[in-house]
């Protein structure tokens, strides 16, 4: 998410704020919240250093299998 994102969802978060009475203070936390995880990445915590095990699962050859025929 960049600066202007950023800014862009704050903006909206105060102008939906102002011009409606029905949204409360938990309402604007929790919107406030989910642009902070977003910045952070810390939506999911998970880390994946070795990508290395992945390039494994693309390799599989089923050429063999069209001999099957």
């Amino acid at each position: 998410m960049t600066i202007r994102d950023m800014i862009a969802e704050l903006k909206n978060i105060k102008e939906q704020a102002t011009n409606d009475d029905e949204i409360g203070k938990d309402s604007i936390l929790e919107a406030i919240t989910d642009i902070i995880q977003d910045v952070e990445g810390s939506e999911f915590d998970f880390n994946f250093d070795d990508e290395d095990n992945f390039d494994s699962f693309g390799e599989t050859d089923f050429s063999s299998l069209a001999d099957m025929d």
